[in-house]
């Protein structure tokens, strides 16, 4: 009696993929993607900086510098 199959189907695209995962590749690609991670964060936030939500919510509450943003909207809305 047997209770599990002795084959197994694997999609074609897999076996492709299979070998470009492997831990040591994973591992020397990481700083890579890390840094280009981070890049694109950055050019989202420079994006988005000109945003009234985006400064209250992201950028005062940054621990150093959110004052910066702070006094920016204080010195906007008596401009007003």
């Amino acid at each position: 009696m047997v209770f599990a199959q002795q084959w197994t189907t694997v999609a074609p695209w897999v076996r492709k993929i299979a070998p470009l995962v492997h831990p040591e590749k994973i591992r020397n690609y990481a700083p890579v993607i890390a840094t280009w991670g981070a890049a694109a964060g950055i050019t989202v936030l420079f994006f988005l900086e000109p945003t009234p939500i985006a400064r209250t919510d992201i950028f005062q509450n940054i621990p150093v510098v959110g004052g910066f943003w702070k006094h920016k909207l204080e010195a906007r809305e008596q401009k007003d």
